[in-house]
């Protein structure tokens, strides 16, 4: 048994500033785990003796006859990857198994297939732990061309956006870049042509997904900033492994393995159908008039997004999904739509499965994949009470918010930490009540200073006497949370410029120092005539959390259409 785990995945998809960059990045992680692909795929190095039993994720696992063909195979393998990925760095472990087979030296011989899957992970964090530097590589930097994006030398001019010249009044250049990252955007072309032509189709044919940060949805002298969203599947790990044990054949070595990949591909399916449906839930909301910028509305309130048009070119939609790949999907969006789609997103996975009209919906498939293995299932409760039981796993979800320009790979890391802060709290609460396993989890961070600073602020504000951050919440609070302080009728919609001027300046500080806002607000009343209403039952942490994004947050409404 061979497998590969690819190291360094997040930094080589995000190293780049623009989204074509990570798109065409991730793209290619996906390509260089694809066995079944034998033009753009690894299939061509995969011998016809060859079983595979995991390929995606950036891991590879794979089952060869003899010593002799997993080293030949393993050569070519890391060959290629040094050839099309050379910052990716891969982690090779052997698991000999069988009763002709040699154990490596200082290991236990592995009686068979089943044995060997177990063993697997442990000889690669052995191998992870004695990687050097010299599995990385020295090129030469004796030339004077550098690449805009790596620092690298520069191998090739990229000409599909000329920029402008800093020496040269008004004259346009190309940009240098190395051939990683001309190979990475020449497949992320592909990547967004394809999934374009799939997810906009129909009445949004004159829609297109941005591959460009400021053409996410700007408008003069309103904020602009983005949205980093990271979706990742509550407890992926003890599901495969209970769907082997129940799917599995008694007696027969590695079809459990088997029985894993099929769902490990259901649930890679449910992935892109999420990030379809909210491509297609934010299109159905697109409006356009004679004379005017197209345009997202907003429910109940004034606000807007106008979105970003050059005719005769499409309307260029406020959102983007960069990694669609495994369990994790990541999503880049306008800041002001970001909440929404998380509500939106959670929605749909929410849905009722018997429900769903289409049969191939991936919802539905992966209940039913569940269902045949008898994997308990979860119940879920609609707004007007109704309840249903669905087998399609909870998430949690990370938002992190950043300015326009920013690094993606920091807004990344970000939302992916306060993601796995929400998961980690779900864990926490599991052990004190059950019905926590059937909830969702998010968590967002508005601050950009660095992930140890957010996760230890954050850690501090919930220490705090009382709390002054309801997060992580519940998938079922923080939908309550969006109706109650950030709907239209919550306590911080009033645009007056002096009213945000009294609650940043007076209310906010009241809060932080955890007193009680009553006298303030009735000061508020008598002066301005307006009473300021909380919600019943609100509390400290949740009033600094929708103070902390009332400018940040924009009901689309998309639940009133879309892919449901």
């Amino acid at each position: 048994m061979v497998g590969v785990d690819l190291r360094g995945i997040q930094a080589f998809v995000y190293s780049g500033r623009r989204i074509l960059d990570a798109v065409g990045r991730a793209a290619l992680v996906a390509e260089l785990t694809d066995t079944t692909d034998p033009v753009y795929g690894v299939a061509d190095l995969v011998p016809e003796d060859c079983l595979v039993l995991r390929d995606a994720g950036g891991a590879l696992t794979v089952v060869l006859p003899d010593p002799e063909s997993a080293r030949h195979f393993t050569g070519r393998y890391t060959r290629r990857l040094r050839d099309r990925a050379g910052g990716l760095t891969p982690v090779v472990a052997f698991v000999p198994f069988g009763p002709g087979a040699s154990p490596l030296p200082g290991t236990d011989a592995v009686a068979d297939l089943d044995t060997a899957l177990a063993e697997l992970p442990v000889r690669l964090r052995r191998a992870r732990r004695h990687m050097s530097v010299l599995h990385t590589p020295a090129p030469g930097y004796g030339i004077t061309a550098v690449c805009s994006v790596s620092g690298a030398p520069a191998e090739a001019v990229d000409g599909s956006r000329p920029l402008e010249d800093a020496a040269g009044a008004g004259r346009r250049v190309h940009e240098r870049v190395a051939a990683d990252v001309a190979r990475a955007r020449g497949i992320g072309r592909r990547w967004h042509r394809a999934h374009s032509d799939a997810w906009l189709t129909g009445p949004h044919r004159d829609l297109a997904l941005p591959m460009e940060v400021d053409r996410l949805g700007r408008d003069h002298g309103e904020v602009s900033r983005v949205a980093v969203v990271h979706v990742d599947v509550n407890g992926l790990g003890a599901l495969l492994g209970e769907y082997r044990e129940r799917a599995g054949t008694p007696g027969a070595p590695g079809s459990g393995a088997l029985a894993q990949r099929e769902l490990s591909l259901r649930v890679s399916g449910l992935v892109e159908g999420l990030a379809r449906a909210l491509v297609r839930a934010v299109a159905a909301r697109v409006r356009t008039a004679p004379g005017r910028s197209p345009w997202l509305p907003g429910v109940d309130t004034a606000g807007r997004v106008t979105l970003d048009h050059e005719p005769p070119g499409p309307i260029l939609l406020p959102v983007r999904p960069i990694v669609v790949a495994g369990d994790d999907l990541t999503v880049l969006c306008d800041a002001r739509i970001a909440l929404s789609l998380v509500r939106y997103a959670l929605e749909w996975l929410d849905a009722d499965p018997e429900r769903i009209g289409d049969p191939a919906d991936p919802r539905a498939a992966l209940h039913r994949a569940l269902a045949r293995a008898d994997v308990r299932g979860r119940t879920v409760r609609g707004p007007g009470g109704r309840a249903h039981r669905t087998r399609v796993p909870t998430v949690g979800a990370g938002v992190a918010v950043q300015p326009v320009g920013a690094p993606l790979a920091l807004g990344y890391d970000l939302c992916e930490a306060v993601c796995r802060l929400a998961k980690a709290r779900r864990v926490s609460e599991v052990a004190a009540d059950p019905a926590a396993a059937q909830e969702h989890t998010v968590a967002w961070t508005t601050r950009f200073d660095g992930v140890d600073r957010v996760l230890d602020r954050m850690a501090a504000a919930r220490a705090a006497v009382p709390a002054r951050t309801a997060l992580p919440m519940t998938g079922s609070a923080f939908a309550r949370f969006l109706d109650r302080y950030l709907s239209a009728r919550g306590p911080f919609t009033d645009g007056d410029a002096r009213h945000r001027g009294w609650l940043v300046s007076a209310l906010v500080p009241l809060l932080e120092s955890g007193a009680d806002p009553g006298p303030e607000l009735d000061r508020r009343a008598r002066v301005t005539g307006c009473p300021v209403v909380l919600p019943t039952g609100w509390t400290h942490g949740e009033l600094l959390d929708a103070a902390a994004v009332r400018d940040l947050y924009l009901d689309p409404g998309l639940t009133e259409g879309g892919d449901r």
